[in-house]
């Protein structure tokens, strides 16, 4: 008996439902339709699991195609999952309130929307559980609500692109909200990103994020010089500020740990901080790395790459963090330097055949042995090694991971 899930991919483009059968089939089952009315007729004897539905199609179009969703008692609670080439903000909003889950955006990054059906699944479930219980299934749609919300408010991934060409990016919410969450900012001679992780996960995470991304955001529009000499003591300050105001020790050890970059693309000039997170930095043909205070030792190495851990310090932002102080340090880059920024939710995830932690060691060697490919195709490999070490086991803690080629 075949216990796959169900696809059901509705694009008017046959080249376009070929892509999808060819990257889900090995895990799912795959149904392809080339227009709306084809796809109803098919849903009067099926449900799947999930619907992937293109927004732009001839005779009926995908907004018409859910609105018939909606109407019906039987296929409401489908998540849908809206494939559209337009980017107006109004195209979204409009499918968002008709009653889609969620949306990505043409050319597909498939691994985007790999992790977009997973939460799609896991939604649904949850939703199945508690729908029985009219509070809980309140609380639910609050928490899709709020999932909105929270990456509303996340680098619009266009503007990412823009900023640096060369990048990807794998954010994997433990639940549906996140303690996880990365920031950028630029002007005319530097550009700043910073990738942060709240305490814990699921909405108390969540809350913690949001008030992060609040400051920061709050820091750059006052005048404050945004760059990492200056960011973790100011970001310190105000969250044990915010923290103390109440006189609760269950928020003593709320806070979040990060890194944050400054760089300097014309000075080749890279300063990086980190609160109990590490910078890894891959560099072709190096035995060593040279920092303003120090020299760094390869932590792994081949015969064309090698990969340098540059560690944070030891403080935290949090209560109790208004007087600590951080270290900045300066590496100078080379062209082709690779940067990559994560949360501990890689090293902590539990699979692998004797069902342990994934080690630094090996998300370190898994770094090297894909270096022979362009940064922008790494994204999919990791993922999915990621993916086959986690097996069918539940994921541990949020997952961000950004890379960046210099």
């Amino acid at each position: 008996m075949d216990n796959k899930r169900t696809i059901l991919s509705v694009d008017d483009s046959p080249i376009n439902n070929k892509l999808i059968e060819a990257y889900f089939r090995r895990d799912y089952i795959v149904i392809s339709k080339e227009g709306g009315q084809q796809a109803l007729d098919w849903l009067n004897d099926n449900i799947p699991d999930v619907i992937l539905l293109d927004v732009m199609m001839p005779v009926m179009d995908g907004m018409d195609v859910l609105e018939k969703l909606q109407e019906s008692e039987r296929l409401k609670e489908i998540p849908v999952i809206m494939v559209t080439a337009k980017t107006e903000m109004e195209t979204i909003k409009a499918a968002l309130t008709k009653g889609a889950l969620d949306y990505v955006k043409k050319p597909i990054d498939f691994t985007e929307l790999q992790s977009k059906i997973m939460i799609a699944f896991q939604i649904n479930q949850q939703k199945q559980e508690i729908s029985k219980y009219k509070s809980y299934f309140d609380i639910h749609q609050g928490m899709i609500h709020a999932q909105r919300i929270q990456r509303s408010i996340l680098p619009d991934t266009e503007h990412f692109k823009r900023m640096f060409p060369k990048s990807f990016i794998i954010n994997l919410p433990k639940h549906v909200v996140s303690g996880d969450f990365y920031w950028i900012n630029q002007n005319f001679q530097q550009k700043n990103i910073g990738v942060f992780d709240c305490t814990g996960h699921g909405v108390p995470a969540a809350m913690l994020t949001m008030m992060g991304q609040m400051e920061l955001h709050t820091l750059s529009q006052n005048g404050n010089e945004v760059s990492a000499e200056h960011v973790f003591p100011l970001l310190s300050q105000k969250f044990s500020r915010i923290l103390n105001t109440s006189g609760d020790t269950y928020t003593q050890y709320d806070g979040m740990d990060g890194l944050f970059c400054s760089i300097y693309p014309q000075d080749n000039i890279l300063e990086f901080v980190g609160a109990k997170r590490s910078l890894v930095l891959i560099r072709k043909n190096a035995d060593s790395l040279k920092t303003d205070s120090e020299i760094i030792e390869a932590k792994d190495k081949n015969e064309e790459f090698s990969l340098f851990e540059v560690q944070g310090d030891r403080n935290t932002i949090g209560k109790e963090s208004e007087f600590a102080e951080f270290t900045t340090k300066k590496i100078e880059t080379q062209p082709g330097d690779r940067v990559f920024m994560y949360t501990d939710g890689i090293t902590d995830q539990l699979g692998g055949q004797q069902l342990k932690t994934l080690k630094k060691k090996q998300f370190y060697e898994k770094l090297m042995s894909i270096q022979t490919k362009s940064i922008n195709l790494q994204k999919s490999d990791f993922f999915n090694w990621l993916d086959e070490w986690k097996e069918n086991n539940e994921q541990t803690d949020d997952i961000l991971l950004v890379g960046l080629e210099l």
